[in-house]
């Protein structure tokens, strides 16, 4: 039973207890006082009574009027004349008198009252005695009336008491629906904090909680900036603040890996020819302030398209990733505009030189091959320089598309070509889920990764989410595509599907829309709702925190689950998740890539499952292929893993 039951019943209890004794002790106060005026009527009676006839003559029928004129004046019950032997000479009953108190209430309440005797004189002797009992039924009449007022009175005033009571417990207690509420979201691994009260007790108690959700917070926040330290010294070039090549290939990899957002890719590879001479020139000091100032253009350059990657890949080379299909052409004379317009120096005739490759890539290509492609766009780089030497060529900064090759069948298509295709698909629900097992450290399944497949054309190919995603966005149809998706994995959970996992776009998360319709699927299927677990990538996650966070609250409480995948490149904003209640989130490939061999990553990794079990949420690692992974996941305690290595037993 609740603690406000609880209260309500004690003050139930104590209302009842205090206006019950009231009435009680009110009716049997009444009752002896009519008692004692029943009494000292009935004494007072007789004898003025006795008096009179004392004083009269002793004539039988005078003496038998005074009686009845005694009677009939007054309410009385019996008046007896007897001799002194205790004959009757001559008695008055009253028979018919009745009352409007309830028989059991005269039997609960008995007025027990002695009748009233009293000798009549005849001149010195005693002509016989006088009993006089007053009619009790008119002291029941209004001690039933008095007991009724009271009655009426004790319930109003228990009433009153208990509505102000209820006012009163009410603010003594309003602080404990919040403490209440702060305990269910620990308990739900949301730690979160809230304002003391300022009641003793329970100021404890949310102290005692505040200090664990902030110290919670203040590990994770402090562990995650350790992290951010420790993934920025691993992966980044310590003077441009760029990706290290490592890190760039495994972060491309990535992208590639992820075909429900990747379909084709553009690489752009920049030597800066001349840093040698630069350096010999300004200095070491003037030319690694050069460049920084190329590191941070070019970071600049990926903070406004977020698609974009930067990396220094050694000395003297530099090179952007799209993961996103566009003009290569296009990239590579922006990117090359970005260097030449940054690598300024004090000397005026000591220009930067930079030879620019632009390659197309595609989702075939794997991490091995993109290596091979670097190298050739290093040799072909290498070997244009060679040319322009020999020419004696001062205007380095050129531009080389190669390798092209063609996108998607449908990706030069117009506009209204993808909106008749798309709506076509979602109109027929040409949909399936493609399943890939997510499994814990013993092998056994946690859920279904299920990544969205349509099919544009009937009886054609199943295309993935990389080759439709961006034309969807565009044309303002993945709300559509995200209801279709949830609407197909419910159907399936319906048809007794194990768990599913599905990946909810940034559109739709901000979608208000989107959300209730949700809702309401969920409730209409709470049987299920267990099963369902919604993936949000973490660039959505944090590029839209507010709506992401809303999103929690209206989907937390159906019972469904939440995670975050592809969690690596903003580790440093982990901290703000603490109060969310996420199950679980999913490390990106770029991490997890050849675990085995990088000393750092599994540091890195360590402190990223410490994060997540510090907050009661499971660590899964993405993308894993081999063994020697597997190996060294379970080592470092990893809750889960996915990826192409990833078999269901």
């Amino acid at each position: 039973m609740s603690l406000i039951k609880q209260l309500w019943l004690a003050i139930i209890f104590i209302i009842v207890l205090a206006t019950g004794g009231s009435f009680i002790l009110s009716t049997l106060s009444s009752k002896n006082y009519l008692e004692e005026q029943l009494q000292m009527k009935n004494i007072d009676n007789v004898t003025s009574l006795a008096l009179s006839m004392s004083q009269m003559q002793k004539d039988a029928t005078t003496l038998d009027l005074l009686m009845s004129a005694q009677f009939d004046s007054g309410h009385y019950r019996y008046i007896g004349l007897f001799d002194p032997n205790g004959k009757v000479l001559s008695e008055r009953v009253n028979a018919k008198s009745q009352t409007k108190a309830p028989s059991w209430f005269i039997k609960l309440i008995p007025i027990k009252v002695q009748p009233g005797v009293a000798d009549i004189q005849d001149g010195w002797s005693q002509y016989g005695s006088l009993t006089l009992e007053s009619d009790s039924n008119f002291a029941y009449d209004k001690l039933w009336d008095a007991t009724i007022q009271i009655g009426l009175w004790a319930s109003l005033i228990g009433l009153v008491a208990c509505y102000a009571g209820g006012k009163i417990l009410q603010k003594i207690l309003s602080p404990l629906d919040e403490v209440v509420s702060q305990a269910k979201a620990i308990g739900e691994n949301r730690f979160i904090t809230i304002n003391e009260p300022k009641t003793n007790e329970f100021r404890a108690v949310v102290n005692a909680m505040n200090s664990l959700s902030n110290r919670i917070k203040n590990t994770v926040v402090e562990e995650s900036s350790r992290l951010e330290q420790l993934r920025f010294q691993a992966n980044f070039d310590h003077v441009t603040g760029l990706m290290n090549y490592d890190y760039f290939i495994r972060k491309i990899d990535s992208s590639i890996s992820h075909e429900e957002t990747f379909s084709a890719g553009v690489l752009i590879v920049s030597r800066l020819s001349n840093l040698a001479t630069i350096d010999q020139a300004l200095g070491h000091q003037e030319t690694n302030a050069l460049l920084r100032r190329i590191g941070d253009a070019l970071n600049n350059e990926c903070k406004n398209f977020p698609s974009l990657y930067a990396a220094r890949l050694n000395g003297t080379d530099f090179a952007v990733f799209s993961n996103q299909p566009v003009d290569s052409d296009s990239l590579g004379t922006q990117i090359k505009n970005v260097l030449v317009n940054f690598s300024y120096t004090q000397q005026e005739s000591l220009n930067a030189n930079f030879l620019t490759v632009a390659i197309n890539v595609t989702k075939a290509d794997a991490a091995e091959n993109l290596i091979s492609i670097l190298e050739a766009a290093e040799k072909f780089i290498t070997f244009i320089d060679s040319v322009l030497d020999k020419m004696n060529n001062k205007n380095r900064n050129t531009l080389h598309v190669i390798n092209h090759s063609e996108l998607t069948k449908f990706k030069n298509d117009d506009k209204d070509k993808w909106q008749q295709l798309l709506t076509s698909a979602l109109d027929n629900k040409r949909i399936q889920l493609e399943p890939y097992p997510v499994i814990d450290q013993k092998g056994q399944l946690i859920h279904f990764e299920s990544p969205v497949r349509l099919q544009l054309v009937p009886d054609g190919k199943w295309f993935c989410a990389g080759e439709f995603i961006t034309w969807a966005t565009q044309l303002k149809l993945m709300s559509r595509v995200d209801e279709l998706v949830l609407e197909t994995a419910i159907e399936l959970l319906s048809n007794g599907a194990d768990p599913i996992g599905l990946n909810v776009s940034a559109s739709a998360i901000c979608n208000p829309t989107f959300i209730e319709k949700t809702t309401q699927l969920i409730k209409q299927n709470a049987s299920i709702a267990n099963r369902i677990c919604f993936e949000i990538p973490e660039k959505s996650t944090f590029d839209h925190l507010a709506e992401f966070r809303n999103f929690c609250s209206q989907i937390k409480p159906l019972g469904c689950k939440i995670g975050i995948e592809h969690v690596g490149s903003r580790i440093s904003r982990l901290g703000e998740l603490h109060d969310i209640g996420l199950d679980y989130i999913k490390i990106d490939v770029s991490v997890i890539r050849d675990i085995n061999n990088n000393e750092a990553n599994k540091t890195l990794l360590r402190g990223l499952c410490m994060i997540a079990h510090s907050i009661g949420v499971r660590a899964i690692a993405e993308g894993v292929q081999s063994d020697n992974e597997i190996a060294t996941l379970k080592e470092i305690g990893v809750d889960g893993m996915t990826g192409p290595g990833i078999k269901l037993v």
